[in-house]
């Protein structure tokens, strides 16, 4: 993969990345403890993603894209959105979709990244992986809860 195009994929997963940081910020806006707890934690995870993401940019001697950070507003939004028209399940269901379709695009960066030969693009399909699992396990985790509700 080419560092221009690398660079697009890198800001692109940054600014989803912002995106669910904004849907998990508002965790205290649940009743359900475990909930809050576990949004809590989402929300730092989150954060984490986006630090590897932007170090991992900064390594390539790029910057994330201004625009990224519109993400935190848009999944803010989108959170006090759903929160206010729709229960908690149906809440719980589209995160559980959100996860899913994060885990299935890191699947497909990592899978892109793996196909090369450089060494460097090696490297950061292991640092991609890592978000992938955690987004996969969130996912799991919601998924979980959904049969507890």
């Amino acid at each position: 993969m080419d560092d221009v195009k690398l660079i697009r994929e890198l800001n692109k997963i940054l600014t989803l990345e912002h995106g669910h940081l904004g849907i998990y910020r508002d965790f205290l806006d649940f009743e359900d403890k475990e909930i809050r707890r576990v949004f809590r934690r989402f929300s730092e995870i989150e954060a984490e993603h986006i630090q590897k993401l932007k170090n991992v940019l900064e390594n390539l001697g790029a910057g994330p894209s201004p625009i990224m950070e519109g993400g935190d507003l848009i999944g803010s939004l989108f959170g006090i959105s759903l929160k206010g028209l729709t229960s908690d399940r149906r809440l719980l269901e589209t995160y559980s979709l959100i996860e899913k379709k994060s885990y299935e695009g890191y699947s497909a960066f990592v899978a892109e990244l793996e196909q090369d030969t450089e060494p460097r693009n090696n490297f950061i399909a292991e640092t991609a992986a890592s978000n992938m699992l955690e987004a996969q396990l969130m996912h799991l985790w919601l998924e979980h809860k959904l049969t507890q509700i």
